[in-house]
């Protein structure tokens, strides 16, 4: 009697549950790295959530902000890790965004990570923001060519859009903001810090010149006492719930624009230029002086553009014809306005009465920052992070950017 034995050969595999548990799945998934903190996401507390159904697992990765331009690399390395383990049919991975308090620990956990190098590098340590107020520096490196006046009509246009704005005169020894609103009431002291004046129109502003006995007095300071003023002049001044904080910066690449550059939260600066080619030359110092200390570029307003005739409307190009587009793509920025000589400007600065001009130009810049801020919002905040480890930021971002702009802004 013969017996035949068939050996019949089940491609069977265990539940998941039977071979891994959620702590195996995190375990693996100290192998995916942030691309550009250089620090794995279980550390980072990006692993939110690990579901395990059968042989399927649904994870959910936070990421620092909505816009990454980097969640499918960091999906797909998730995956990836996730699938070398056996009895894995699927892995689905979504992702969420932070909350305020998971960022602010996720910056603590990177600072420590780097030995808190970028506070030790630093001259002076960078200030946390005092709301949620997004801070514009004005600058230029060359002295006259309208950074206050475009600070002022800046702020005017934004308060006049329902924004509660505030201008701090960084300027320490030459300032003319305070002259220009026509405010000259000593400032003063209150329980919660120092009480900044209003113009008619509810602006809020500081400027050194209300503080002295008398305003033509020269502030005759060495760097470390400008450096303590401006920092004070942000942190000791109760600027109440603003929206923005517009900073007028003095000429040059001294002590008071690197103090702004380097300890005051900016969301980025716009620059003011002429049409001049030695005035680009020295905005040019300005720019690079951005660049090298990490600070977006929002935007170029090229003032005094031309005069326009009272009989005639020819423009007159006194300064020369304008190149400022091709100035501001050097710059890797946008041209955000041109403005002309108006003869109406001057009066109303002697009298303290800039809020009473209107310019659709100015309107349309000022729509321009809004946007291009909200845009470079996401950027910043990582880029922030990414410094703070020591790393740099992916090109990724500046592709995300390219893909986003559906035609070139061009001021009229």
């Amino acid at each position: 009697m013969k017996i035949i034995i068939t050996i019949i050969r089940v491609n069977y595999k265990l539940s998941l549950k039977d071979l891994q548990s959620e702590k195996e799945i995190r375990d693996v998934l100290v192998n995916v790295m942030d691309p550009e903190i250089h620090m794995n996401i279980i550390e980072l507390n990006m692993v939110k959530k690990v579901t395990i159904d059968d042989n399927n697992v649904e994870v959910i990765v936070a990421l620092t902000v909505a816009g990454c331009p980097l969640a499918e690399t960091i999906k797909k390395d998730v995956k990836n890790e996730i699938m070398k383990l056996e009895g894995i049919n699927n892995v689905n991975v979504t992702t969420t965004v932070m909350s305020k308090e998971e960022l602010d620990e996720l910056k603590v956990k990177v600072r420590k990570n780097s030995g808190e190098k970028q506070g030790n590098d630093d001259l002076i340590s960078r200030l946390d923001k005092k709301n949620n107020e997004d801070l514009i520096a004005i600058v230029s490196g060359k002295g006259g060519v309208g950074k206050s006046l475009m600070t002022a009509l800046l702020a005017v246009e934004l308060n006049r859009q329902g924004y509660n704005v505030g201008i701090l005169d960084a300027d320490v020894t030459g300032p003319s903001i305070a002259k220009i609103f026509g405010v000259n009431k000593r400032i003063m002291k209150g329980e919660t810090g120092i009480i900044p004046a209003e113009t008619d129109s509810g602006l809020k502003l500081i400027s050194v010149n209300l503080m002295l006995d008398n305003p033509e007095m020269p502030t005759v300071w060495r760097g470390p006492i400008i450096n303590n003023l401006i920092r004070q002049l942000y942190t000791d001044v109760n600027w109440g719930n603003i929206d923005y904080l517009l900073v007028d910066l003095p000429p040059g690449t001294g002590d008071a624009p690197l103090t702004v550059f380097q300890s005051l939260p900016l969301s980025g600066i716009v620059i003011v230029t002429t049409p001049q080619d030695l005035a680009k030359m020295i905005v040019s110092k300005s720019a690079n002086m951005a660049e090298m200390l990490k600070i977006p570029l929002i935007g170029l307003v090229e003032n005094m553009s031309y005069v326009s005739c009272k009989n005639c409307g020819e423009h007159n190009y006194i300064l020369g014809e304008s190149k400022s587009e091709e100035f501001a793509s050097r710059l890797k920025t946008e041209l955000i306005a041109t403005l002309p000589f108006d003869p109406e400007i001057p009066g109303l600065c002697d009298n303290g009465k800039i809020e009473e001009y209107k310019n659709d130009r100015i309107t349309k810049c000022v729509n321009i920052i809004k946007k291009t801020i909200i845009d470079q919002k996401d950027k910043i905040a990582v880029k922030a992070i990414v410094d703070s480890a020591g790393g740099s930021l992916s090109s990724a971002w500046n592709e995300s950017e390219e893909q986003k702009k559906k035609f070139k802004l061009t001021p009229t």
